[in-house]
């Protein structure tokens, strides 16, 4: 029986930590996608939070219900009318990611034709003529999967790998092709004068132009002349444009690999990369077949998901040589992804320098941190990649007769070791001057559990090998006697992983060796279910999705309960929360529309399995009352771990099973419209939000209140003339909210009136939004049923606040999330780019550049070890901040102030220091003031009382305002605001 796949759903730790790929901060961002059923998911990305959605049927589809998954900073939103061809495999669970929205289809028919095909309205009913009735499969095809599943991933580093060595004796790549299949190239650039010897296009566009900048500096890391040389400076590159300006279609990528092989390439670049797999996905088994045919050697970037078992296709491919991500001094990047590969193979190989690589810049780009108009500096394990592939581009061009797996083995073989484990670095960092010096090598490059290695010796001279074992590996022998022009074995067995070192006085071969990760003890499970009418499993042709959140290894496992069919399969044995939503017909309603049962049951699986029934016929229906009457709004509930891993529904009619959920966290919420008679929610655009909360239980109860019971949350909205809209979400501190809902067509300047009603631990998060876009956010707080709240929205000087979103270091990673436009509002905060601005942010230690953002709302930097001073500066046109600091290994938060500006009162304006903890006692504190947009300035006098403050005389009309701050222990805070009141 099929094991259950695990669903995409999340770990805490990078939630936690804030470690993502740059530019990677958690900025409160909102992005629409439009599911391949036309439904509209916009996903809000919060600071230290997991995103949340608010989910826009179609027309005439709005009243189906909604599934929400979450996990390691993805969302997934399943429309009803799809989960049926979900579970039966004809969709791809990877359609409804809505943090990453495809535009195009890839449709396998079922005479195993492939199509690629564009999202447009009448697409889900061409398809699926059903539609929104479920499904069991669709006219002709097999599977519909999305174009869209790769994407680019983002000093002196070729010193670092010792590649002059290398071109000292000759050793340059001349005429040896490379083909870089990426974003495209700038031709014109000046480091690649004379390198590019072929180019076509694979997505559409017509030509090689490279709109993003990515493949211009990994071609110039390869192959790039002038102030940042490549490893391989006479290499041939041959350009293949699989990538747009955001993603690479995997259709273009595969007419890519099939282009390079017909060039006859040597080596191919591909900085690029999809999910996480066991290598043998169809992509990666075309690039074991190319390889293979083509005597092409496939170098690929291990992926920027910082996590184990993160390793992206192709790179998972056998036959690919996966690339970790180093920094200038030998750290692994704390955003390379982290073997093994799910079958226990050793993944990646080898590691590189990705860390702020300086290289081409293409014309009118700003990809990675601009240096100049010609380079910029940029991080990842694409970085990394391309100093791989120049390597093995020079190895080629002297052993031309060696075949792909040789090459792989002389780079891993002779890679030089770093502090981290086998299946982060794999064998090391690449060592060029060792692997061109080298007459031995070993292969394969890496073994897994038990297998031979053959020596292969190319001097003259017969060598004598000492191995040297990693504790958990054994050998047939001890020595191995290779004779001049000559091979010889030695078998090794694993039961750690490890890496097994051969030397004599003039060599040292390293070859990577794993283990079977150890199976977990399985079971078989049995999930059925009973619909509010009594029937069984889905009878009626419809289906829906059973998440089981084991408790032992604290992970989320789904699968399908459908048409008349249990849940059936093995599974991990532990202790379990087994739920669903069980949908079930409604008289008078279309099948689309069903009612929806929360169902949960904790149980233990043990050696002889366990059978779970999900009965929804003890549900209670969940709903509000307001005065003792209804209205009109959907409920959303949510079911989920601490660590923020959940499923979550949306539905118009929804009951709940009371009963115990074990280690787990329910939320539901209904946001009420429509009611009769009532003062508060009465009306269509006015939100009311009854929430609930409970640990370890469900419960069907949503109060009934009154007017009176309600908080009433009233913000008075200053900007720019303005329609937006209005976002709220009810969660609890430690889990998951249901999907959030908009007010739409709310004014500014203006007022907006929110209610709140919380039962249990609730937090309200709330947004204004303009064109998409959050203009200003507010972090998560209670409100007290009853009382009455003033909240003032966009008003005093919009500038840096420090205390709203997250800024701290941990080990020798650095994060900091900016949000240079909030007003004066404690718990407020605005992100410079959500508002479109352009702008930088940089990091300097000791004065040295560590790297940059091309965008002002911070970064993820990581740094050398040990105690230093550094410079945190982030500008736009009108603001300019800049922060001071010592800082050293820990995990505390950066010791920050800023000066937050009210509004004007007469001549005076309010304002008060925002301090994160770490921030000491203000020693000094200068203002001055320019009435001419900063062309002069003039001190501007203050009083100050602990950390608030007037300042005094200020004329009428536009002022702009500049503070420097320093603390007790030395640390600063410098910003200026141009035109910061008018």
């Amino acid at each position: 029986m099929k094991t259950f796949r695990r669903s995409v759903l999340a770990t805490a730790v990078v939630l936690i930590s804030g470690l993502a790929v740059a530019p990677a901060v958690a900025s409160p961002t909102q992005t629409g996608t439009v599911l391949i059923t036309g439904d509209r998911v916009n996903v809000v990305t919060r600071p230290g939070k997991p995103p949340n959605v608010v989910i826009k049927p179609a027309p005439g589809r709005e009243r189906i219900p909604f599934l929400k998954t979450v996990d390691d900073g993805r969302v997934s939103v399943i429309p009803f009318d799809a989960q049926q061809l979900v579970i039966n495999g004809v969709l791809d669970m990877r359609l409804f990611d809505v943090t990453k929205p495809t535009s195009k289809v890839i449709i396998r028919h079922t005479d195993e034709r492939l199509t690629a095909t564009k999202l447009t309205e009448d697409l889900w009913r061409r398809l699926n003529p059903h539609a929104p009735n479920q499904a069991q499969a669709l006219p002709g095809i097999a599977k519909i999967s999305p174009d869209r599943i790769l994407k680019p991933l983002d000093r002196d580093s070729v010193r670092q790998i010792k590649a002059q060595k290398a071109w000292q004796r000759g050793h340059t790549a001349k005429g040896v092709k490379v083909a870089v299949l990426d974003t495209g190239v700038d031709q014109n650039h000046p480091d690649l004068k004379g390198r590019i010897k072929a180019t076509k296009d694979f997505t559409e566009q017509d030509d090689v132009t490279d709109e993003h900048g990515h493949g211009t500096h990994v071609a110039g890391i390869i192959a790039g002349s002038g102030p940042e040389p490549g490893t391989a400076p006479d290499a041939d590159l041959l350009i293949g444009k699989v990538c747009g300006p955001h993603f690479c279609e995997e259709s273009a990528v595969i007419a890519g690999l099939q282009w390079a092989a017909e060039q006859g390439a040597r080596v191919v670049n591909l900085s690029l990369g999809g999910d996480a797999t066991d290598g043998t996905d169809e992509l990666s088994q075309l690039l074991n077949a190319l390889s293979a045919k083509h005597n092409m050697l496939f170098v690929a970037a291990a992926g920027n998901e910082g996590r184990e078992h993160s390793v992206a296709s192709p790179a998972a491919a056998d036959a690919a040589l996966a690339v970790a991500s180093v920094t200038e001094d030998n750290q692994l990047s704390y955003f390379s992804s982290r073997g093994p590969r799910p079958d226990g193979t050793v993944k990646p190989e080898i590691s590189a320098p990705g860390h702020a690589i300086a290289a081409a810049r293409a014309q009118g780009t700003s990809m990675g941190y601009p240096i100049s108009d010609r380079h910029t500096l940029a991080s990842g394990t694409s970085m990394a990649t391309p100093h791989v592939t120049g390597a093995a581009a020079i190895l080629a061009g002297q052993h031309p007769d060696w075949s792909p797996a040789r090459l792989k083995a002389a780079l891993t073989n002779t890679a030089d070791p770093i502090g981290a484990t086998v299946f982060e670095q794999g064998t090391g960092v690449v060592n060029l001057d060792r692997a061109t010096k080298t007459r031995l090598t070993a292969e394969p490059a890496t073994l897994k559990d038990t297998g031979t290695v053959t020596y292969r010796n190319d001097g003259h001279q017969p060598v004598k090998l000492t191995l040297h074992l990693p504790a958990g590996v054994e050998a047939d022998r001890t020595t191995v006697e290779v004779p001049a022009s000559g091979t010889a074995t030695a078998t090794f067995k694993a039961t750690k992983p490890g890496v097994i070192i051969a030397r004599d006085n003039n060599n040292v071969i390293r070859t990577a060796i794993s283990n079977q990760q150890k199976a977990e003890a399985t079971a078989q499970i049995k999930v059925q279910s009973r619909d509010r009418a009594n029937a069984p499993n889905g009878t009626g042709g419809y289906g829906f999705l059973v998440a089981m959140a084991n408790h032992t290894n604290k992970k989320l496992y789904a699968g399908g309960i459908g048409n008349g069919r249990a849940l059936q399969g093995e599974i991990p044995q532990g202790r379990y929360t087994v739920f669903a939503w069980v949908p079930s017909p409604v008289d008078g309603r279309p099948p689309w529309e069903p009612s929806q049962t929360l169902v949960s049951k904790d149980v233990t699986i043990g050696p002889d399995g366990a059978e779970v029934t999900l009965d929804a016929r003890q549900g209670q229906r969940v709903e509000a009352t307001v005065n003792g009457k209804k209205g009109t709004g959907y409920i959303g509930t949510s079911l989920g771990t601490p660590n923020g891993s959940a499923f979550a529904s949306q539905g118009h009619e929804v009951y709940v099973v009371p009963g115990s959920a074990d280690s787990m966290i329910y939320t539901a919420v209904q946001f009420v419209r429509n009611v009769p008679g009532s003062t508060t929610c009465g009306g269509e655009a006015t939100t009311c939000a009854i929430a609930v909360s409970e640990e370890n239980a469900v419960t069907a109860t949503l109060p009934g209140v009154s007017d009176a019971d309600l908080a009433r949350s009233t913000a008075t909205i200053a900007g720019p003339e303005a329609i937006g809209e209005w976002i709220t979400f009810a969660e609890h501190p430690l889990s998951t909210p249901p999907p959030g809902d908009s007010a739409e067509n709310v004014r500014f300047p203006g007022k907006h009136t929110t209610y709140h009603h919380s039962t249990g631990d609730i937090e309200w998060w709330a947004g204004q939004l303009h064109d998409q876009a959050v203009r200003q956010a507010q972090t998560w707080r209670g409100y007290t049923n009853g009382r009455s709240y003033e909240e003032k929205w966009g008003h005093g000087a919009l500038g840096p606040s420090v205390t709203s979103t997250r800024h701290h270091r941990s080990g020798n990673v650095i994060t900091a999330n900016l949000a240079l436009l909030s007003d004066s509002t404690p718990g407020h905060y605005g992100i410079a780019g959500d508002a479109g601005l352009a702008g930088t942010t940089e990091l300097r230690r000791d004065g040295k550049l560590v790297d940059g953002t091309p965008h002002p709302d911070g970064g993820v930097f990581q740094v050398p070890p040990g105690k230093a001073r550094y410079r945190l500066e982030a500008t736009t046109a009108e603001v300019h901040t800049a922060w001071e600091f010592e800082s050293e290994e820990g995990t505390d938060p950066l010791p920050l102030t800023s000066v937050r500006f009210d509004d004007r009162n007469g001549g005076n304006i309010p304002f008060r220091l925002d301090k994160t903890t770490t921030a000491g006692r203000t020693r000094n504190l200068t203002v001055d003031v320019s009435y001419d947009d900063g062309k002069t300035w003039q001190p501007g006098p203050y009083v100050l009382f602990g950390d608030r403050g007037v300042l005094l005389k200020v004329k009428p009309g536009p002022v702009s305002l500049r503070t420097r701050v320093t603390d007790v222990y030395g640390n600063s805070g410098a910003q200026t605001i141009i035109r910061a009141l008018t």
